[in-house]
């Protein structure tokens, strides 16, 4: 969410090559459940960091995914709805993970 929101560089792009670039267990290593979890909270806790400091103007601009000139023709398609999407999209893997458990 970084660069999309024009926030900075992805934190650990390094894990693309685990859990983007190739296929489920076609990587022999992958980081420790508490590894990934210490990843989660630093990526989070800079993301809560930087997400204070955003005025309400700011969380109306467009998003780094957009042209200038597409935003022009749509600026709801802002930094607050790629928040949004991304909270809803997570939300829905976490009812995944309920309905596994059961």
């Amino acid at each position: 969410m970084f660069p999309i929101l024009g926030l900075g560089p992805r934190l650990h792009p390094d894990l693309d090559a685990i859990f983007v670039d190739n296929p489920d267990k076609a990587v022999a290593e992958i980081p420790s459940a508490g590894q990934l979890k210490q990843y989660w909270d630093e990526v989070s806790g800079e993301l809560l960091s930087q997400f204070q400091n955003l005025s309400p103007d700011e969380w109306l601009l467009r998003h780094r995914a957009m042209s200038e000139e597409d935003y022009a023709k749509d600026p709801a398609r802002n930094r607050l709805a790629v928040l949004l999407n991304r909270t809803n999209h997570l939300s829905y893997h976490v009812g995944q993970v309920t309905l596994a458990l059961e």
